[in-house]
């Protein structure tokens, strides 16, 4: 999924074949994220407009050293969550299903059921699961994006997963 260094740097010099290079490759990863967080299409495509933005606008303060995808998924959550703000946490679920996710073997409707019960998680576990299993982040690439510990992190997830399953369990 990452794009080579050699893009990233071009596109910090300023060359938009580079820029449109990185807009093709993470499109739809910055869309779909965007829409796992937001449920709903329009919104998702105004943070992906918004995070373009701030990505070529911001790339010369990224650090070369590190991986960009993390650096990418904090621009992500940001501005989804200044539009989840926004309109007060109010959440439709009218386009129940997970395209993209790292759910091979899951059928339709329990991607539906999993969409479900993630609506009624609080904002933060649902970021939370969507990090570590929709954008298949490290742990550490989490702690680092939240600003937590590693311990921190685990136990954050492991309680979202939690919730997840008691709200499951609860509905059968």
């Amino acid at each position: 999924m990452n794009i080579d260094k050699e893009i990233i740097a071009r596109a910090k010099e300023g060359d938009q074949k580079a820029m449109g290079e990185m807009y093709t490759h993470y499109k739809d990863y910055v869309l779909r994220s965007a829409w796992f967080i937001l449920g709903k299409q329009e919104e998702a495509e105004d943070v992906m407009e918004n995070v373009f933005l701030k990505v070529f606008t911001h790339l010369h303060t990224f650090n070369m050293e590190r991986d960009f995808k993390p650096w990418l998924s904090r621009i992500i959550l940001n501005e989804a969550r200044n539009l989840f703000h926004k309109r007060k946490g109010t959440y439709d679920n009218t386009e129940a299903f997970i395209d993209g996710a790292s759910s091979s073997g899951v059928s339709h409707e329990e991607k539906i059921d999993i969409r479900t019960h993630l609506a009624k998680m609080d904002y933060e576990c649902r970021e939370l699961i969507l990090m570590r299993f929709y954008q298949d982040l490290t742990l550490e690439e989490i702690a680092r994006i939240k600003k937590i510990t590693l311990t921190n992190a685990k136990v954050r997830i492991h309680r979202a997963l939690k919730k997840m399953k008691e709200s499951m369990k609860s509905d059968a």
